[in-house]
């Protein structure tokens, strides 16, 4: 199974070494979700980073008012992983997933992780590195869409 796991990019330190894959296999749990099911929900927390092996799913945010809108669609061959932020921090989901399709998955819990980080933790800190990048670049992202909706705002109301 380890050549599933070289496809995604929080493994690309160890796409050529199936030994340390084989290592990572040992933490992941199988899972499966049929077509509508949260996987994740938003405000939730939760401890879980899943990686979409098979299957579509859909990424839903709220609007202040409880409103529910489609953010991005995720499919097996974008060697998608979600929840990731769950391994860094005791923290609350950010957006909710939704299985389209029936999806199989795997699971990493955030205590298997810290137990592989201490016995593990030259191999263990690339992931922390790639998973701590892709949050900033999501914060990064978030803090320009709210600057041009600021922007805009401002724009709108000088325009009165």
């Amino acid at each position: 199974m380890w050549h599933n796991l070289a496809r995604f990019n929080i493994f690309d330190n160890f796409k050529n070494q199936p030994d340390v894959l084989e290592k990572f296999e040992k933490i992941l749990r199988p899972c499966e979700f049929m077509p509508e099911t949260v996987i994740i929900s938003e405000g939730s927390a939760g401890s879980q980073m899943y990686l979409l092996m098979e299957g579509q799913a859909a990424v839903y945010k709220k609007t202040p008012s409880g409103d529910e809108y489609k953010v991005a669609n995720l499919n097996d061959q974008m060697n998608v992983v979600f929840g990731e932020g769950a391994l860094l921090d005791v923290d609350n989901r950010s957006a909710t997933i939704k299985a389209i399709t029936h999806c199989r998955c795997y699971s990493i819990d955030r205590t298997d992780f810290d137990q592989f980080s201490l016995q593990y933790p030259e191999l263990a800190l690339p992931v922390f590195r790639k998973i701590a990048r892709s949050v900033m670049e999501r914060f990064r992202k978030a803090n320009h869409d709210f600057l041009l909706v600021y922007n805009a705002l401002v724009a709108e109301i000088k325009g009165r």
